[in-house]
């Protein structure tokens, strides 16, 4: 890593443990071209989770020094300010508090840190977004499909567009070769997808990206995280491995503690039984942290690759890459533009945004970039609900600076028109992939019943859920789950082979077969 001028960082800090402020009061939560000040972002926080109940969680926002919110972003300072806040219990069985540099599981958002150390690899000339994956892991292959196995390159894995089996958790052992083991693991499922598209979110694809590293690199996936990013960029609060968060204090995740179809929100949560997800998908969803460290990272996106400390960790062109999309989701619905490399473009109107949740057992994690803004907003929780909550708060900090997104996803406006029987022909059938199972039927006051068996991630108490199917005013299609204050978007659509989908949570899955 290169030494090149230092970006100045500093930090204000805020306990939200003693109850909400009159700052984020219900009457004041989203005052446009507002100031985002520890007091403020506390007793949002604090309103937050008991909104939700979740019983700890921290956010934090970074954001230009002294700049007003309609400036470009050529005429911003590098200084940049992070306000964070903390709030709530790191469990509902030890009700520690959650403390500053609390340590959460930020699940998904590892994918981010797996691209840079790819991205590096780029920059040094080993690798190129168009290298194939058996010219580094000639093992690799997907069952049943040799010419995606063949032509299936580094830009079809940071993309989600290589049909890669996406959600296949299984326990491979805490070796150091788990990572290895699940590319011969996945080699077992067909593909989801052609090679290409249509998107389909894939963990086990970042599993492969994350293989590739450590053959390049000679060392495990675990190891080039601490190497590559956590060392140089000076962190102190990053894991990927339990005996090393247990060095800290860190969250424990919850889940729902009655069953998904009993309308009940928010719901009593219960601790999980298991606090993380095996080694072996480590590179899809495994970095824990705390939320200082996040934003820090984050920061690289705003400042051409360069760590506050100084330090380059990857070039500005391969952080230029990493936010152009190259996949585009428009015909999936409104709730995201497309994809582009391991980061995802949610729909915040003309506002150029950049995003991704994460999900583990019982916690959930979201962060937003705004680059033209040099604003970056991230929320860790320890419960299923964070997921809804943290869209509520990054909503909530985006509007206090004047930034409204024109359609907000969980708020798309649905009708109760029935369905008419047209339509219900492109719909009707059972949907199924691995761990997965969905059919739709004729019935119900829409005409149409979505029937939702369980998965993993509704937790113990999921159950089979039969709702209705709504159209959109945007022309798709949505539900609305008993145990969420949002709807759940739907959209179906052909793939170039004729197999026909349904997209949702940018994941699809085919239909199977028809009525």
């Amino acid at each position: 890593m290169t030494k090149v001028m230092s970006t100045e960082l500093t930090q204000n800090v805020v306990s939200a443990a003693h109850g909400p402020t009159e700052a984020a009061s219900s009457t004041n939560m989203h005052p446009a071209g507002g100031g985002i000040d520890t007091e403020w972002l506390g007793g949002l926080l604090n309103i937050s989770l008991a909104q939700y109940a979740v019983p700890g969680a921290v956010c934090g926002v970074l954001m230009p020094r002294n700049c007003e919110s309609n400036r470009s972003s050529k005429d911003l300072k590098a200084e940049t300010d992070m306000v964070c806040a903390h709030a709530g219990m790191v469990s509902t069985v030890t009700r520690y508090p959650v403390l500053p540099d609390t340590l959460f599981q930020i699940g998904s958002i590892s994918k981010i840190w797996t691209t840079v150390l790819a991205m590096q690899l780029i920059d040094e000339g080993r690798l190129s977004l168009d290298t194939r994956v058996v010219d580094v892991l000639p093992d690799f292959s997907i069952a049943d499909a040799p010419d995606s196995t063949q032509g299936c390159t580094i830009r079809h894995l940071m993309c989600h567009i290589s049909g890669i089996e996406g959600d296949a958790f299984p326990d491979l052992g805490r070796g150091d070769d788990a990572v290895a083991k699940y590319v011969r693991y996945i080699s077992r499922f067909s593909a989801r997808t052609k090679l290409g598209g249509p998107l389909s979110y894939s963990n086990g694809a970042f599993v492969v990206l994350g293989r590739v590293v450590e053959v390049l690199r000679g060392m495990t996936w675990d190891e080039a995280i601490q190497r590559y990013i956590v060392q140089p960029m000076g962190l102190h609060h990053v894991c990927t491995l339990p005996e090393d968060v247990l060095l800290h204090s860190s969250a424990l995740g919850h889940h729902r503690a009655v069953a998904t179809n009993v309308p009940i929100f928010p719901a009593p949560v219960e601790p999980t039984d298991i606090w993380q997800l095996p080694r072996c998908t480590g590179p899809c969803g495994s970095v824990s942290c705390s939320i200082h460290d996040l934003l820090v990272f984050a920061s690289l996106f705003l400042h051409d690759g360069v760590a506050p400390n100084g330090t380059r960790i990857v070039s500005a062109g391969a952080v230029q890459q990493m936010l152009t999309m190259q996949v585009s989701l428009a015909d999936q619905g409104v709730g995201n533009l497309g994809w582009a490399l391991g980061w995802q473009m949610p729909n915040w109107g003309a506002e150029r945004a950049f995003g991704h949740g994460g999900a583990t057992e019982g916690q959930r994690a979201s962060i937003v970039l705004f680059p033209d803004r040099r604003m970056v907003i991230a929320t860790l929780t320890n419960a299923d609900a964070g997921t809804e909550m943290a869209a509520h708060i990054a909503t909530c900090i985006a509007r206090r600076v004047g930034i409204a997104p024109k359609i907000e996803p969980q708020l798309v406006p649905i009708t109760d028109d029935v369905i008419p029987d047209n339509l219900k022909a492109t719909i009707c059938g059972v949907y199924e992939r691995h761990g997965e199972h969905i059919e739709f039927r004729a019935g119900g006051p829409t005409g149409v019943l979505a029937i939702i068996d369980p998965d993993d991630d509704d937790g113990p108490n999921g159950v089979r859920l039969v709702l209705p199917l709504h159209r959109t005013t945007q022309g798709f299609y949505a539900v609305r789950r008993p145990d969420e204050r949002g709807l759940t978007e739907i959209a179906f659509l052909d793939g170039v082979d004729g197999t026909h989908y349904m997209a949702s949570g940018h994941r699809v899955t085919p239909r199977v077969r028809t009525f």
